[in-house]
């Protein structure tokens, strides 16, 4: 029997679910990366201090030398993350607005456009390593499938077929993004590395072993999810080990003693990064209804 506190209709109202699941992955990822680019900084800053890109252009367009750019700079670029991170906190709001205001999902490419900055500023700064340029595609894909999926075709099975597909794809990326760091394809993480010895009380040695393991299990549950008889349990893998690593970032700076905001900026950390379980439990949830998933 389903559980009280769900309507009697609740599974002839699934789509309406889906958008709902949707519109909380929006929302809490915009409105994290919002706040931690308000108040936590960016890597979007590095962008504007590379010189080869830049320098050129500065002295030829405005007749401003780089060193004067490197030296002057930096309190324009904090006012312009500053305004980015509230323009995102702004769109969070917005899928809340789109049964009433359904011209507002235009701002959701907005909100994406932003994520898509943050993510190619990570990739820059880890020396275009592949794995984090792929790690960021569910918080990316969060507010393009609703864009797509809120349109008011959610019951479609055509719209529900390119939705699960898209979904899928940026599932995959995220945790093979996930398992080449973890699975040392590229340098592990130190924070990767305190996280696990936190967690699990254990040595440097131990938690670079541990990391190997889920890495590989990250990289094989991202290749299952294409083959159709491992579908479904690579997707609740990806929903437990996406919650969980989740949770990792509040859980190993979390204590009795500290107040709410001295977890910040773990809790948005966390936040951030609902999409990297919540979007695979819908796609569990879209492959259930049937006839959504292209074989």
């Amino acid at each position: 029997m389903a559980p009280a506190i769900l309507p009697e209709n609740w599974r002839e109202s699934q789509p309406a679910l889906w958008i709902f699941l949707l519109k909380l992955s929006a929302c809490l990822t915009l409105g994290a990366r919002g706040w931690l680019t308000w108040q936590a900084d960016s890597p979007i800053r590095g962008l504007f201090w590379q010189e080869v890109w830049w320098s050129s252009l500065l002295k030829n367009s405005a007749g401003i030398p780089w060193d004067d750019w490197a030296k002057e700079s930096d309190p324009y670029i904090t006012i312009t993350l500053s305004c980015i991170g509230l323009i995102l906190i702004a769109i969070a709001i917005v899928p809340w607005l789109l049964s009433s205001l359904p011209k507002l999902r235009w701002l959701l490419w907005l909100g994406a456009f932003f994520l898509v900055v943050d993510s190619f500023a990570r990739w820059v700064a880890s020396d275009y390593d592949i794995g984090m340029a792929i790690e960021h595609s569910l918080q990316m894909s969060a507010p393009i499938a609703l864009f797509f999926f809120g349109k008011g075709a959610a019951a479609t099975k055509q719209t529900g077929r390119a939705m699960t597909f898209l979904l899928l794809i940026a599932t995959g990326f995220t945790f093979a993004g996930h398992g080449f760091y973890a699975a040392g394809i590229h340098p592990v993480p130190l924070s990767y590395q305190i996280m696990t010895m936190k967690l699990l009380g254990c040595s440097e040695s131990v938690a670079v072993g541990f990391l190997l393991v889920v890495g590989v299990l990250d990289i094989l549950a991202a290749l299952a999810l294409f083959l159709k008889p491992l579908r479904r349990p690579a997707l609740l893998y990806c929903v437990a080990w996406g919650l969980l690593t989740a949770l990792a970032r509040i859980a190993s700076h979390f204590s009795l003693s500290a107040s709410w905001w001295n977890l910040d900026p773990w809790l948005f950390e966390t936040t951030v990064r609902t999409s990297h379980w919540l979007l695979p439990l819908l796609v569990l949830g879209l492959l259930r209804k049937g006839g959504t998933m292209p074989e």
